[in-house]
Parts: structure tokens; C-alpha cells; sequence
């Protein structure tokens, strides 16, 4: 297991767990925490040793509540449109990497957290969780690439209700949107999630990298 401080990763046999590790804020991002998940996703990848990736926050509060404003630089906006910014690179590393992600959410999802979570393969929610995508709350324009994600997931209808109100929603109506696949007790979180890890590495190597791309 390595550590930083923001950003826990631990490999266990074939299944590697990347852990947003601040609590205190929420799990909010960082660039140090994007650009980490991006390098570490390149490196298991070249090493071909793990065959599922969870990731997951630390406590029982968020999974993730977004994007860190304090660390966003001036020309982030236009960076991140661009796909040259933290976020962008985050997300396109989980996409390109050949085995299945799976989003262990542990808590509330809002904003970029949310697009992360969006950008895995397979998402396992706690119930009693809020989901949310707040940028027309907070005078952001959100980028296409990431709205695009929710498009293709959910459809424009839900996309819409989601991005127009910026409301939370329920874990409930995050399930009913087909926004995540399993909503499970938070008590059970964990052994559901990697159980469905184990289940996933136990299949065809090849046929897991072909399906998935």
C-alpha cells in the first residue's frame, strides 16, 4: 500500500483501490488528486497485474463533493472544455484503462465527484446518499465532455432534469435514472463492491479488455 496525503492507493492481489482520502473537506478534488489517479491508472495498466479498480472515499460522508474551487486556476474554464486540464485527464485514464473501474460511493456525489463517478464502469451507491450536478446553481458553465458522459448513461430527459434544476436528488431517483447500477444499505457497501471486484476478476482477461473497449 502507498499513501499521500490526498489520495490512497492499495493493491491487494488483482484489484487495486484508489480512496479520495479528505474527509474533512468532503472528499473534495484536487489537481494533485486527479493528475494521481491519472498516472497510477497508466501504471497498473502497463503492469497488467490488476484486473478491476474501485474507487472510493474515505469516512462515510461523500464520496466525493466535487471539484476543490480554491484550486481552480485562471484558465481552468477553458482548459477543461480543451480536455487539457486534471479533470479531463482523470476521467479519459479511467476510460482508457483496459479493466473494468468501479465507483464504490460511499456517500454524496456532486459536481466532478459525480463525473467520476459517472466515468466508471460500473457504479455501487449507499443508500441515503445525495447525488448532484450544481453548476448552474454556482455560474459555471459545465463543460460538453462531461455532460456528454451523462447523456450517453441516462439520456438527455434525465440529463436535462439533472443539469437545468442542479437539484440533489435520491439515492432512490439516482437509482430509478439509472444514474448507478446497484443501491445497497451502507452497512454492505463494501463487501457488495468487491465482491462484485472478485466476480469481475475472475473472467477472461482478454474478453474483459475487448468488451470493455
Amino acid at each position: 500500500m502507498s499513501a499521500t496525503e490526498e489520495l490512497i492507493v492499495e493493491e491487494k492481489g488483482v484489484i487495486c483501490t484508489l480512496r479520495f482520502n479528505r474527509p474533512e473537506k468532503r472528499n473534495l478534488l484536487t489537481p494533485g488528486m486527479l493528475l494521481e489517479i491519472e498516472s497510477t491508472l497508466k501504471r497498473l495498466g502497463d503492469e497488467r497485474k490488476v484486473r478491476c479498480v474501485v474507487i472510493t472515499g474515505t469516512g462515510d460522508k461523500a464520496f466525493s463533493s466535487g471539484y476543490d474551487i480554491s484550486a481552480i486556476g485562471d484558465d481552468d474554464m477553458i482548459r477543461n472544455h480543451e480536455g487539457d486540464n486534471p479533470l479531463p485527464l482523470a476521467a479519459r485514464a479511467i476510460e482508457q484503462f483496459p479493466y473494468p473501474v468501479i465507483a464504490m460511493m460511499n456517500g454524496h456525489a456532486f459536481g466532478a465527484g459525480l463525473e467520476i463517478a459517472a466515468t466508471c464502469d460500473i457504479r455501487v451507491l449507499a443508500e441515503g446518499s445525495l447525488l448532484g450536478m450544481p453548476p448552474a446553481k454556482l455560474g459555471v458553465v459545465y463543460s460538453y465532455r462531461g455532460v456528454k458522459k451523462f447523456l450517453n448513461l441516462i439520456g438527455p430527459g434525465f440529463t436535462k432534469e439533472l443539469f437545468l434544476v442542479g437539484k440533489a436528488i435520491s439515492s432512490e431517483r439516482a437509482a430509478q435514472m439509472g444514474l448507478v447500477n446497484f443501491l445497497v444499505p451502507a452497512k454492505e457497501l463494501g463487501s457488495f463492491s468487491y465482491g462484485l471486484a472478485e466476480e469481475i476478476s475472475e473472467n477472461a482477461p482478454l474478453s474483459l479488455k475487448a468488451l470493455k473497449e
